[in-house]
């Protein structure tokens, strides 16, 4: 997949995509570890505030509809607020945007605990992903203009590393919370962490003056469609299957009404004069096709995010703590495997890079469709070390790839895609693989019910066994025939689970595997930094 180009277009590709940063503070790396700790903040905190859900309910006396718009609202502003973060962060320089975003980030997490009334605590959720929003869209930009163009390659490692780390140690450190009775800290961790960001940010960051010509040629429009339209239809994915989708009102206005608002933003994208983001860039095929796969990725992801952690917790009863030791297998080795690519990539196509990392996520899963009803931790090890390596080498590879075909001018439309594709990538899977599961899970148990039908000699005979063992050790005063009925429907109910995650574990091995065909469509990136000695030379 390496080609080579004449000398004179590594100089102009140079040129195009080294960024002009004014004066640059005198301790660039302080803020790059900054906007780095924003990023995994940003996604721990997603991450965190789902796993440990049951116990914040808990915490707060909240009913299982109630909880769940916590969880929903906190993800749906991170959403609301990713298009613009970007482009605002430059307005309003990256420095006082992070200041202020990283205080009423700390301030909130602080409050939500302690807050008793319902509808506070959903208004701090919602300013709180809109704080933590602006983390990682402003990130990106800031590692390409802080960093000298030989680390560009490290920076972005370190930016994808989070990606897959912070999203499987979540379980861990939840918890570590759980066990020792103290949810508060979901939140309260913020204020510990926040403060340290924010004294990178203050030493590491250049002070920046309003950028007053671009405040008065802000796309207004288009933050209000795009942010709030695309919130919205987050919103209806992650309630779709709480509240069955098309039946449920709530889901259909949420998905008309950011449908439209998205429609409307492409409008006003094409008519005004200074768009927020650029369709012309954006329908590019360097631009859409790495935008589908980190969406591609996203879902792949949802092996590990939902179909394993919900088979553990419904098949095996597993709590947090026994659950975090099978995603620490795919957690902690990113600690080697994500600067492994990145010194690949000096060496290799980022396009072949990727292609490994997604058909090593199909071989995982093609792995775990062996799945019966006894596997347990140590029966995970191998497909998840597969994993493992297949989302390093693939998100690793995809930010290089996005970002290798950029100029400055359009690195706040690329962060912009980069975080709307992830986000959505996620949403679409974690939603999809609910309602599958929920579904495929009905079918398998009517399916496995007609074999069982009473009086037939097979359902006879087992009730006969467990009416012995019943008889021997008796649960309650219920009727020894009937609670061996109950015992039948309970394994039939397990057995049909089980075949419900075999296929989720399909689906997500075909995606992945189809998903390779789009990566055959990408076209060599420009000669530049990111791109190794063969492609350049």
């Amino acid at each position: 997949m390496t080609i080579a180009q004449p000398a004179a277009a590594d100089g102009r590709a140079r040129a195009a995509i080294t960024p002009t940063l004014g004066a640059l503070d005198h301790h660039p790396m302080l803020g790059v570890a900054a906007v780095l700790a924003g990023a995994f903040l940003s996604t721990i905190n997603s991450r965190l505030t789902t796993v440990g859900l049951a116990d914040i309910r808990g915490g707060m006396g909240l009913g299982f509809d109630e909880g769940s718009w916590l969880t929903t609202l906190f993800s749906a502003a991170q959403m609301v607020v990713g298009p613009s973060a970007a482009w605002l962060s430059t307005v309003f320089g990256v420095r006082r945007f992070m200041l202020w975003s990283c205080a009423v980030f700390c301030v909130t997490s602080v409050a939500v605990p302690l807050a008793h009334d319902y509808e506070m605590v959903l208004l701090l959720q919602i300013v709180r992903g809109l704080a933590v929003g602006t983390f990682i869209p402003a990130a990106l930009g800031f590692i390409l203009r802080s960093l000298p163009p030989r680390w560009w390659t490290w920076g972005l490692a370190a930016y994808a590393f989070r990606f897959v780390f912070s999203q499987n140690i979540a379980s861990s450190l939840e918890a570590l919370y759980g066990e020792a009775g103290q949810w508060e800290w979901i939140f309260w961790q913020n204020a510990a962490l926040t403060p340290i960001m924010m004294v990178l940010v203050w030493f590491g960051m250049p002070r920046e003056p309003v950028n007053r010509a671009l405040l008065r040629a802000t796309d207004w429009g288009a933050i209000l469609f795009a942010g709030i339209g695309f919130g919205l239809l987050y919103a209806a994915l992650d309630q779709g299957n709480r509240l069955d989708w098309l039946n449920s009102g709530v889901v259909t206005g949420l998905l008309v009404g950011g449908g439209l608002l998205i429609v409307a933003f492409v409008i006003n994208e094409l008519v005004v004069a200074q768009p927020l983001i650029h369709l012309r860039v954006a329908i590019r095929s360097s631009v859409w096709i790495p935008a589908v796969l980190i969406g591609f990725y996203g879902f792949g992801s949802s092996a590990t995010a939902f179909v394993l952690p919900d088979y553990l917790t419904r098949v095996q009863n597993l709590r947090a703590l026994q659950m975090g030791d099978v995603l620490n297998w795919i957690a902690l080795p990113q600690i080697f495997l994500v600067p492994l690519v990145a010194l690949l990539l000096r060496y290799f196509d980022a396009r072949l890079l990727l292609a490994i990392g997604l058909g090593l996520i199909a071989a995982g899963s093609w792995m775990d469709t062996r799945l019966t009803h006894e596997w347990a931790n140590d029966d995970f090890l191998w497909s998840q070390i597969v994993e493992a390596v297949g989302l390093a080498f693939g998100i690793t590879a995809l930010v290089t790839y996005a970002v290798a075909n950029i100029v400055p001018a359009q690195a706040a439309a690329i962060a912009a895609v980069i975080q709307t594709g992830r986000l959505f990538g996620n949403e679409v899977g974690s939603a999809f693989m609910q309602s599958f599961v929920r579904v495929r899970e009905q079918v398998h148990s009517n399916l496995l019910g007609l074999h069982l039908s009473q009086g037939a000699d097979l359902t006879d005979r087992a009730v006969a066994v467990l009416s012995g063992l019943f008889t021997d050790r008796p649960l309650g005063t219920g009727d020894v025939a009937g609670q061996s009925l109950d015992a039948i429907g309970d394994l039939v109910r397990r057995e049909a689970y089980v075949l419900a995650y075999i296929d989720g574990f399909w689906t997500v091995a075909w995606v992945l595997a189809l998903s390779l065909g789009l990566v055959l469509l990408l076209k060599p990136p420009p000669p530049n930094p990111l791109t190794p000695p063969r492609i350049r030379g």
